[in-house]
């Protein structure tokens, strides 16, 4: 709570404070999986449990995860309009807006922003 979690590559310059995460085998290149459907899992491996997840260009409502018991369902509420999704063509990111806040529906709490701000607020 209270902090930014930032999952890229090694040349994302993330701000600040801001927790970094480069995914194994991921390095310096763009090998982070990026087709329909995509989807991310927060997980405490301690207990096992899901702290946030995310799924857009189609929804992801059974991922199977190492480790992990059971199916995981990574939509909340509603699920993301496939018109919401990250651009090959436009520079921006998927963020959580108002910054900081989660309804619990995907639909409501995500937008694309064109100026991506990876470990600071998020903004239009």
């Amino acid at each position: 709570p209270g902090q930014y979690l930032v999952v890229g590559n090694t040349n994302v310059v993330a701000a600040a404070g801001a927790i970094k995460y480069v995914p194994p085998g991921v390095g310096n290149t763009d090998f982070i999986q990026n087709g329909p459907p995509d989807g991310i899992a927060i997980i405490n491996t301690t207990t096992q449990t899901v702290i946030d997840s995310f799924s857009y260009e189609g929804p992801i409502t059974a991922a199977n995860i190492t480790g992990f018991p059971g199916p995981v369902n990574l939509v909340k509420g509603r699920v993301l309009p496939t018109a919401t999704a990250d651009s090959n063509t436009v520079n921006g990111s998927l963020c959580r807006l108002p910054n900081g806040t989660s309804t619990n529906d995907d639909e409501t709490d995500w937008k694309f922003c064109t100026v991506p701000t990876p470990g600071a607020a998020n903004g239009p």
